[in-house]
């Protein structure tokens, strides 16, 4: 039997730990009988470890490893994102997250570490969170020697409240509610204001439980989607704390179209179901774009702002005049609560791929002069300097001059790349940029831990100490940054094979119809769809509120900044065209 040197029986212990951690594998299962035969049948000479080694030292120690990676990454950043809310862990103790993120060089990864603070019996207010808050900012300028810059955060009333009053205190911070939150709420907006959609999705229940109570019609129906999509496609439910969970219902029963049994045809009366649920679908779409565009990592405010955009240029379009007007002023109304509006505007200006294309033209209202104006604003509030060459920059930004030349940036798709290539001639308007497009405009990742921390501390594991479920969740989101890398660069192996000419066959796959659009089935929609299905249990929490508080988010009409910045989306889009 040949034996095992030191080096591989560390490798050995290291590879163990992240296992254990990666897998939710329970310490004491070194110690099973079974896990021991297995270990021992592929490795005879390796030395198993206890359950208390694995704990106290080889996790430990991987968690140690992870964390200083990060630290590296955090420490001496220029642009620093705080996101924190709050969770109540498997012992029902309420815990207050931290979490600080940067991004990477290229803007698109997002690297992180979380922290948590055992709250429970604490008065859980807005005065409360924004002296916590403003401890942890202290406490990562000491740490890490960096300032943070965005502060993100969930828009209940205490969370309004710690932004409105952090934002009092630190100007040159900007703050943030979760853009992912509030494009849930803006559809959750539309299926309240459209009453005939509540019709239809409670008509989506009777279908779904039909075949949910029936395993016969369960086979009738997968036999079809077989031969008609190779596939098997799911019917699912709604969620009143997800709601975009709708659009894939709507597209999932339109896919399913002539599939159903005539009998529960004819007790829904199918041409009103059907055509409600194919309109779901299409008033839907856009905004669920904007949801999977929120939550991705290499989302900024400019890109938000574009999605709000074609948001409210969709209901501009809807054939039915009233429901157009109400979901226009609804979403006038949001826009006006939760977002700063000059900083959206800004940094769309700013976003290489947008710069002035996307607004209106209208000299009255919003032109370039307008927005330099403002640029130069934020540039003063944001770095307390008055800008000296700010405005010529942006001259010759927008009108893409000598540096600016498209011959010289067509090469330069990220948008960093693009401002640290033009800082050098034109330092402040580069650096109000990389400000604005730095900053994580979504409150996903502190979701994501908690969702990490759900995985570790279960009940049959509720006795593990709170400073190692954040270790270990902290060691876990590191696993998950390799996977994303790793499926990136699968992904792009795949589509090089591919090549530009294949093309995807959909014969005999039916499409529906609709006036003004179109919903394919799950052909040309399948990956989008996968993708955000896989985010949703991402973002369980961020959404799992109840109505009541959801209805007072929605309802608030304070300014998130002062009259004389603010834009209405009317006076920035024109809505004469998409």
């Amino acid at each position: 039997m040949m034996s095992i040197t030191k080096d591989e029986q560390k490798q050995f212990e290291e590879l163990y730990g992240d296992a254990c951690v990666s897998c939710n594998i329970p310490f004491s299962a070194a110690e099973d009988a079974r896990m021991e035969r297995l270990l021992k049948y592929l490795r005879p000479s390796v030395v198993i470890p206890s359950r208390f080694t694995v704990s106290r030292r080889i996790v430990p120690a991987r968690i140690a490893e992870a964390t200083s990676e990060v630290t590296s990454k955090l420490t001496d950043q220029t642009f620093l994102t705080l996101t924190f809310d709050g969770f109540k862990n498997v012992n029902r103790d309420k815990i207050l997250g931290f979490l600080l993120t940067v991004r990477d060089e290229s803007g698109t990864i997002n690297i992180t570490l979380g922290s948590a603070l055992d709250i429970t019996g604490v008065n859980y207010d807005g005065e409360y969170l924004m002296n916590e808050s403003l401890q942890k900012i202290t406490q990562v300028k000491k740490e890490y020697k960096t300032d943070v810059r965005y502060v993100t955060c969930d828009s209940d009333g205490a969370h309004r409240k710690a932004r409105r009053l952090l934002s009092e205190k630190l100007p040159h911070i900007l703050f943030s509610p979760c853009n992912a939150h509030q494009i849930n709420l803006i559809i959750q907006d539309v299926i309240k204001f459209v009453p005939q959609f509540k019709e239809t999705l409670r008509q989506s229940d009777v279908v779904s439980n039909w075949f949910r109570k029936s395993s016969l019609s369960q086979g009738k129906l997968r036999d079809l989607q077989f031969e008609f999509y190779s596939k098997e496609i799911s019917m699912p439910g709604w969620t009143q704390t997800r709601w975009y969970s709708i659009y894939m219902y709507g597209v999932r029963f339109g896919t399913n179209l002539g599939l159903v049994p005539f009998e529960l045809k004819v007790v829904l009366d199918e041409d009103d179901f059907w055509a409600g649920a194919r309109e779901i679908a299409v008033v839907l779409k856009p905004l669920v774009e904007a949801q999977e565009e929120a939550e991705s990592d290499n989302c900024t405010i400019a890109d938000m702002g574009a999605a709000v955009r074609n948001i409210y240029l969709s209901f501009s379009h809807l054939r039915d005049r009233d429901i157009s007007w109400t979901r226009m002023s609804q979403l006038e109304k949001r826009w006006r609560s939760f977002y700063q509006t000059d900083v959206v505007a800004v940094a769309m200006f700013l976003h290489p791929k947008y710069k002035l294309n996307l607004f209106r033209s209208d000299p009255a209202k919003v032109h370039s002069g307008v927005i330099y104006k403002r640029a130069s604003d934020l540039y003063r509030q944001f770095f307390r300097n008055d800008p000296t060459k700010l405005l010529t920059s942006a001259i010759h930004y927008s009108g893409s001059k000598n540096i600016f030349d498209a011959k010289y940036t067509r090469q330069l798709s990220n948008p960093i790349d693009y401002w640290s290539y033009a800082e050098t001639e034109h330092a402040e308007l580069a650096q109000l940029a990389k400000f604005l497009l730095s900053a994580c405009p979504h409150a996903a990742a502190v979701e994501r831990f908690w969702k990490k921390m759900k995985e570790v501390h279960t009940a049959n594991r509720n006795r593990l100490h709170r400073s190692l479920v954040g270790g270990m969740c902290t060691l876990k989101m590191k696993f998950c940054r390799e996977d994303n890398v790793r499926d990136a660069e699968k992904q792009k192996k795949t589509e090089k094979k591919a090549g530009e000419g294949e093309t995807t066959s959909h014969c005999g796959v039916p499409t529906i119809e609709i006036e003004g659009g179109a919903i394919a089935d799950q052909g040309s929609r399948s990956g989008d769809l996968m993708r955000l299905e896989s985010q949703i249990s991402e973002l369980d929490e961020l959404f799992a509120q109840d109505n009541e508080a959801a209805e007072e988010d929605g309802d608030g009409d304070q300014p998130a900044l002062s009259g004389e910045k603010f834009f209405t989306l009317a006076e920035l889009f024109n809505t004469s065209g998409v």
